[in-house]
């Protein structure tokens, strides 16, 4: 086999972590939090079994928070205590470094509402 580099990705490189890439967001209050974002497997995990927009943010919460690290049932208190805006803000941080945010490119399969045109 040859190890010339054709300049297609090996196994390996298909393996870099997500949780390398993080973000501070500032919760308006003087403080902080750290997230990172979902790799495709909690992406896929976190709406399985159920269509409960809060429990698939719960979870989405339990999983991409660095610092501090949250359980279920912590990231459900903090929905029912939290403003809106304000887990919006970590949200919308996940979700940009899950490659999810707005603008972010499409897939190219038919059926996905891009036609191309």
């Amino acid at each position: 086999m040859s190890t010339e580099n054709t300049g297609y990705a090996q196994f390996d490189d298909l393996l870099t972590p997500v949780a390398d890439v993080t973000e501070d967001v500032d919760l308006g209050n003087g403080r902080r939090v750290k997230v990172r974002g979902l790799t495709r497997y909690e992406l896929i995990l976190s709406g399985k079994g159920t269509d409960d927009a809060t429990l698939v943010e719960r979870r989405n919460l339990s999983t991409c928070l660095v610092e501090p690290k949250l359980t279920l049932a912590q990231a459900e208190r903090w929905q029912k205590a939290s403003t809106p805006d304000v887990i919006a803000k970590v949200t919308n941080a996940i979700r940009r470094l899950s490659g999810l945010a707005e603008g972010a490119a499409k897939s190219d399969v038919p059926g996905d509402g891009d036609d191309g045109s």
